[in-house]
């Protein structure tokens, strides 16, 4: 098992770590900063750098088994087990992904607490991310109560905290069911929480800022419609 070091503090930049298994380009590590794809946020980039001063670009991260693989270029000539590395995070793509996995949080409870509309899908990258949702219709108007809504939020200052709770507790949480934590597999015990204070709650395994200040001015770029009662929002975010 990987120790998820980035579910604790999404602001690591830098870590140390052992690698504890080779694959041809893919080592395995016994702790982790950088976060791999999943939940509609792309994986991770930067760099390893061995103890005996190799570098090579982690270019894809990914999870399996409760190992998180992480492919490297160029391929390794020969890193054998055991070997101690430090692990540095591309900061710039990982803080874009952070602010816009918590604007997306944020949407995600504005659609829910004023329309009872439930969020399907979304993807997000570092330019720009969409969100997918069941709604009756996404006008002018409803665009504009969305933008409104999170300048509301981001001026609010929510602080956002990270929490672990067993999964027979986060069951009796009609929040969390909303979220559909009842679809995290059986074998997850114990779930991370993420709280935007007072905003929204939910079980998520990605990262996220501390404060809504830091989401950054919230732009609606344009919508789709996705079949009946199905609609898709494309956003941006400027500093």
């Amino acid at each position: 098992m990987t120790e998820l070091l980035y579910q604790k503090d999404s602001y690591l930049k830098e870590f140390e770590a052992e690698i504890t298994d080779v694959e041809d380009d893919i080592i395995i590590l016994n702790k982790t900063a950088f976060a791999p794809t999943g939940g509609g946020l792309q994986c991770d980039t930067g760099k390893i750098i061995t103890e005996n001063d190799n570098e090579y670009n982690v270019v894809e991260v990914s999870s399996r088994g409760g190992k998180v693989k992480h492919k490297l270029s160029p391929v390794p000539e020969m890193i054998i087990k055991g070997t101690k590395a430090k692990g540095i995070i591309d900061w710039d793509k990982r803080y874009k992904q952070m602010r816009m996995h918590t604007a997306m949080h944020s949407i995600s409870s504005i659609l829910y607490q004023r329309y009872g509309a439930t969020v399907t899908g979304g993807n997000i990258t570092p330019e720009r991310s969409r969100v997918d949702f069941d709604i009756d219709h996404l006008r002018q108007e409803r665009i504009q109560e969305i933008e409104s809504a999170m300048s509301e939020i981001i001026a609010g200052n929510h602080v956002i905290t990270v929490s672990f709770l067993e999964r027979v507790e986060a069951l009796k949480d009609p929040d969390l069911i909303r979220t559909k934590v009842n679809l995290i597999p059986e074998s997850v015990k114990i779930l991370r929480i993420v709280d935007i204070k007072d905003v929204d709650r939910q079980a998520d395994g990605g990262v996220h800022v501390n404060n809504t200040r830091e989401i950054g001015t919230f732009i609606p770029l344009k919508t789709e419609n996705r079949g009946k009662d199905k609609k898709r929002l494309y956003f941006t975010l400027e500093e």
